[in-house]
Parts: C-alpha cells; sequence; structure tokens
C-alpha cells in the first residue's frame, strides 16, 4: 500500500466518490480496500458501497424525474380546470 494512503486520505476519498462520484476517488478506496490494514479496508468498503448506492439512487432518481414531471404537470393543470 502506498505510504501517502492514510484514513484521512481515505475518508476524502470516500467523500469525493460518496458525495461526486469521482471515479478516481473510488479506485482509490477499492485500491484501500484490497491493500489496507482491516480498519482501512473496512472503512474504504462501507464509502465504496454507500456511494455505489447513492449512484444507483440518483439514476432511478434521473429515469423517474421526466415522468414524475409529467405526471406533476397532469395533476396540476387538472386542478386548474
Amino acid at each position: 500500500m502506498d505510504s501517502n494512503m492514510d484514513s484521512n486520505y481515505v475518508f476524502l476519498c470516500g467523500v469525493m466518490w460518496c458525495r461526486f462520484g469521482q471515479q478516481d476517488a473510488g479506485k482509490e478506496l477499492l485500491r484501500a480496500a484490497d491493500f489496507g490494514d482491516p480498519d482501512m479496508k473496512a472503512l474504504a468498503g462501507a464509502m465504496f458501497a454507500n456511494g455505489m448506492r447513492r449512484l444507483r439512487e440518483s439514476e432511478k432518481q434521473a429515469l423517474i424525474a421526466p415522468w414524475l414531471t409529467e405526471g406533476m404537470r397532469s395533476r396540476r393543470l387538472s386542478w386548474q380546470r
């Protein structure tokens, strides 16, 4: 494992991965999960999994949003009549 990789670095990579979906940060989390000590592996694995969950949720929202917007518009128009 790279000597520059400590828990603060792994945590910040987790923030960048979870919050912004930055791919390089996700790769660093995977690297830390493979080569870190047990605590580092747990931190990196948890943050990577959390980021994946958030990415899946945001993809679902992106697919659903146009439908919801159209449905909301239809209901609003029916109210106004």
